[in-house]
């Protein structure tokens, strides 16, 4: 074992764990100019997200990009990658630490592998490749986006180390690699592990150990993939037939219900079920059935419900509100038993199916703990670091904090939400180190294409099942490949990893090729990867048009292949017409402002303006109201009993007493132009309303929700039916009164899962526990009656939620065509309700009425902010972020973040880590110099223009004028791309690079020539 030290320096972080969390918490630190070290005990980068094969709502394609991307050429100076590495020791104080780390032996030359695979091929037993593991299979599958996209070697299980060498094409394989051990120093520590997933082979009952079509959600999701030992079909490990039906089983090592299993809810399972079944019917909707076998259906996340719905309204998914206790196989039979019975039916009810999936909650590894307990960091009785206080990413021991999976069970926005926030913590605790200003490796000269004769290369992604299970990407490739001036046409795969950019960065290259196209995936996602590609490969990054045949083809025409595969040769031909006409351009770079707005000064905005303060940021904090602390300032305590009243306080004082932070309060927006890193936003302040403009550039938006008070069971007629808000403030200021109640009916999805307000309001269970449990602690003798539809106390609320239940709370639930009755009768409050259990109607006159009301957006106030920032809000009012799964906080137009309420319905704990994590995300674009404004601006030509003045008025930027020549300019650094001006230009005197004229008609002419075709 070598002893290695890496330079000393506290000025970085260390990132411990590749997966989700690991990876984003990386690229905010790298991206923001901090130095990050990223290790993991894994063989690749990339953690349980390599194993899934789609996530809801979106394709992993997406996910799976982050890992290539720690090491592509804008990140590598800021991030160095361990994989194969444990930290031995922690040592040190927040600052200030030194952490013994161990590298184990990989055997082969990461320089050297080309990750070919003939090395797996050859000696399977001895060749690792950690992600994409086949439950059934001793060996390895590989997937493309493996960072680094090498194996490694066990030599211990080799009998021919000679013959293993000689294997390797590239000469990478090294059999006298030893691994190292060093010390490293660091400011900052981050865990992010993950969590392992429950094993149900100790459960005879639900024969998963001798029945091989019981299978866990994950080795389900392997045999949909692609990659899978099935290659994409659906077939039964015990035949090899298709399944007819197939049965999901909820709960599986999560709320304490079987041997071993975790007392809370792993948060995650319902909606990896739903998606589970969604995809099963859309790939096979007329030959299989789906059931899912659940206690409660917890879809809370933001339109989660929706996807609910959908699957039982439009994909026809079964769900039966039972858990069976044991599955079974009778002799003779090839199909699995399943008894079971549902509440209001006695009968004991017998299926068949023929596969059953069993959907396995988290669980904190061994290694994991043994992690833990080397960083000396406290741990609950479930093994989950201790947070204190309100700061879910923070620990017992400063300086160290923790993301994902491994602070609690969690779904997989909320872990890059988290590790965003854990990015921000611990790049308080580091400095910009000083950097020696070394010349940095230059892309190649561009070549001059101009004049060039026309040669197309055309290179088509199948993305494994998400084109490739549609259209024939070969045959694609082959009509294509006959279109005139197309010198190359390739299939590549999964375009977006690196073995298959260096091919296309290669054919560029030695085929001279000078215009590309890609057909594939969304350019939301992929386009400035591929921009890359052609800068590398020495082309100028507008030479590229994209083909999205992913989403327009193979996704929207998944059971009508033929039309699918003749759209996509349409909107290649379209794109291949187009790049014809593409030409080099310059980007445009101007200086940034690093002034911040946020708007909103509850406690998602005042945090994110502390934090963005703390880096030495100037923060302009907006508030409509003239007090500070929005809707928590009703709030008393939190599930866990946290002082939300002392904590809104101090947080008020250190906002208003911050040097960095101008706090405006009675301000009204009223106007908003720029662009990203140089917004002007103007309001109206104060009673007089004086107009004040600022200059920012970053806008964050934590304006709140607002508290539901919908018309509904005597709410506002009645002195005794309140809302959960209003009981909470009612137990703390006058207990005495609670003291004398004998019965308290708490109804839930009171205003919410209803036609209005279809989304869950998330907060409502956990508002209704909290109530209740303060109820039987201040009166023992009251009886609280919960009436709900599914319980949603996800995570580490169930903890509480069975708590109540053995206080004696009663929890009843009801159907939702048939709920809760409420009437006065002499003078009182009498509930009646359809017990499912008893079968019968049950009557309570209720002291207290208390309905979960949840929360709902402040339509009017978003929906001005949404007109005056143009931004896209969701149907029910709230801010729609870029993207679900890779930026849960961005908002589609650059330089904006959404933090808090405005998002969607959230817990103040739950707030407080996103307005963290947008802090960090607007630190990403804050460190830059400069912020490129593209080259999509518009130019004039001076010999059409009549100096109308038309484009004048039209523009919303007030970015052309008349110049001392007598036609209308355009300053390109100025300009935003929108195009209005192009439009109405009556003369056609401007053009908008990237979308001239010519390109928009050389496409029609491909379309319509093909259908005349």
């Amino acid at each position: 074992m070598q002893n290695t030290n890496l330079a000393q320096t506290s000025n970085r972080v260390l990132v411990v764990g590749g997966g989700l969390g690991g990876i984003r918490t990386a690229l905010d630190l790298a991206e923001a100019e901090k130095d990050v070290i990223l290790v993991d005990r894994a063989v690749n980068i990339g953690g349980l997200m390599t194993q899934l094969d789609r996530t809801f709502p979106t394709n992993n394609c997406d996910l799976c990009t982050l890992a290539p991307n720690l090491s592509e050429s804008g990140r590598q100076e800021h991030i160095t990658l361990m994989p194969m590495t444990e930290v031995r020791a922690v040592t040190g104080e927040q600052g200030n630490f030194i952490v013994t780390l161990e590298t184990a032996p990989r055997h082969i030359n990461l320089d050297k592998c080309t990750g070919c695979g003939i090395c797996l091929a050859s000696f399977p037993e001895c060749v690792n490749f950690t992600p994409g593991l086949d439950h059934r299979a001793p060996t390895c599958m590989r997937y493309p986006q493996a960072t680094p996209q090498a194996f490694s070697i066990d030599l211990a299980k080799c009998t021919d180390i000679e013959a293993l060498v000689k294997c390797c094409p590239a000469g990478a394989i090294v059999p006298d690699d030893i691994g190292s051990r060093g010390n490293i120093a660091c400011g900052a520590i981050v865990l992010s592990p993950g969590a392992a997933l429950f094993d149900p082979s100790g459960l005879d009952y639900l024969g998963y150990s001798e029945q091989p079509d019981v299978v866990t959600s994950l080795e389900y999701e392997r045999l949909l993939s692609a990659s899978g030992p099935t290659g994409g079909r659906l077939l039964r490990p015990s035949d090899g037939k298709p399944p007819k039906r197939v049965a999901w089983i909820q709960c599986i090592g999560s709320r304490g219900l079987q041997r071993g299993a975790a007392s809370y809810c792993s948060g995650a399972c319902c909606m990896f079920a739903l998606k589970e079944a969604i995809v099963t019917r859309e790939r096979f909707p007329d030959d299989i059935e789906t059931t899912i076998f659940y206690m409660d259906m917890r879809t809370f996340g933001k339109d989660y419900e929706l996807y609910y719905q959908r699957a039982k309204n439009e994909f026809g998914v079964r769900f039966i509100h039972s858990r069976p206790h044991s599955i079974l196989r009778p002799e003779g039979s090839m199909r699995l038993h399943l008894s079971y019975t549902t509440d209001d039916a006695s009968n004991l009810i017998d299926e068949e199916f023929d596969m059953v999936v069993l959907a396995t909650g988290f669980k904190i590894s061994e290694q994991a703990r043994d992690l833990a307990q080397v960083c000396g960091i406290d741990l609950d009785a479930d093994h989950y670091p201790v947070n204190p206080g309100l700061n879910q990413v923070a620990t017992s021991r400063p300086g160290i904090y923790v993301a994902g999976t491994f602070q609690a069970p969690k779904d997989i926005p909320e872990t890059m939400v988290q590790a965003s926030a854990a990015a921000c913590l611990a790049g308080r605790d580091v400095t910009v180190p000083d950097r020696e200003e070394e010349p940095a490796e230059p892309p190649p000269l561009e070549r001059n294409v101009v004049g060039e004769e026309l040669r197309v290369g055309i290179f088509i992604c199948d993305c494994g099942e998400n084109i490739g299970s549609v259209i024939d990407v070969e045959a694609l490739v082959d009509r294509v490949g006959r279109l005139p001036g197309v010198t190359v046409a390739q299939a590549v795969g999964h375009g977006c990893s690196r073995e298959s950019m260096e091919r296309m960065r290669t054919a560029i290259e030695e085929q001279q090729i000078n215009r590309v196209v890609i057909g594939g995936c969304s350019p939301r996602t992929h386009e400035a990867k591929f921009q890359d590609l052609l800068r590398r490969a020495g082309l100028n990054k507008y030479l590229l048009e994209f083909a999205n045949i992913r989403d327009q083809a193979a996704w929207v025409h998944a059971n009508q292949p033929e039309k699918a595969a003749r759209k996509a040769e349409e909107l290649i031909r379209m794109a291949v017409g187009a790049v014809k006409e593409a030409q080099p351009l310059a980007e445009h770079r101007l200086p940034i402002n690093r002034n911040v707005l946020v708007v909103g000064g509850g406690v998602s905005g005042m945090t994110a303006a502390l934090e963005l303060a703390h880096q030495g940021f100037k923060v302009y904090l907006v508030e409509r109201d003239n007090v500070l602390g929005g809707l928590a300032t009703k709030i008393r305590r939190t599930l866990e009993g946290e002082d939300v009243t002392a904590f809104v306080a101090d947080l008020i004082r250190q906002t208003t007493s911050h040097a960095n932070i101008e706090v405006i309060t009675g301000a009204i927006i009223v106007d908003h132009i720029g662009m990203p890193g140089l917004f002007k936003t103007g309001m109206q302040v104060g009673k007089q309303l004086f107009y004040r403009q600022i200059e920012h550039g970053i806008t964050i938006l934590a304006t709140g929700a607002v508290a539901n008070r919908p018309n509904r069971f005597l709410l506002g007629h009645h002195q005794d039916a309140i809302t959960q808000l209003e009981l909470q403030q009612l137990l703390e200021d006058q207990p005495e009164k609670a003291a004398g109640w004998d019965n308290v009916v708490m109804i839930q999805c009171v205003g919410s899962r209803d036609q209005q307000n279809p989304n869950c309001s998330r907060i409502c269970c956990q508002a209704a526990v909290k109530n209740a449990l303060r109820i039987v602690e201040q009166n023992p003798g009251a009886r609280v009656f919960v009436l709900y539809r599914d319980m949603r106390t996800y995570g580490f609320q169930e903890r509480y939620y069975q708590e109540a239940r053995a206080k004696g709370v009663i929890f009843a639930r009801y159907h939702e065509d048939r709920p809760p009755r409420v009437e006065e009768v002499d003078g009182k409050l009498e509930v009646r309700y359809d017990d499912i259990i008893l079968g019968r109607e049950v009557r309570v006159s209720a002291d207290c009425l208390c309905l979960s009301t949840g929360l709902v957006a402040d339509q009017d106030n978003t929906e001005e902010l949404a007109m005056i920032f143009k931004l896209p809000r969701t149907h029910d009012g709230y801010f729609l972020e870029d993207h679900i799964k890779l930026r849960p906080v961005d908002m589609p137009v650059p330089g904006f973040f959404v933090a808090g309420t405005a998002h969607a319905p959230k817990t103040i704990v739950e707030s407080l880590v996103q307005a963290r994590a947008v802090a960090s995300r607007a630190q990403t674009l804050l460190a830059r110099e400069y912020i490129s404004i593209g080259a999509a601006t518009a130019r004039v030509d001076a010999t059409r223009c009549a100096a109308c003045l038309i484009c004048v008025r039209a523009c919303p930027f007030d970015v052309p004028f008349i110049n001392a020549d007598g036609y209308s300019e355009i300053d390109p650094a100025t300009c935003h791309g929108c195009g209005i001006c192009v439009a109405e230009c009556p003369a056609k005197a401007i053009q908008l690079a990237q979308f001239e004229d010519d390109r928009i008609l050389m496409k029609l002419e491909q379309l319509f020539e093909e259908v005349e075709g």
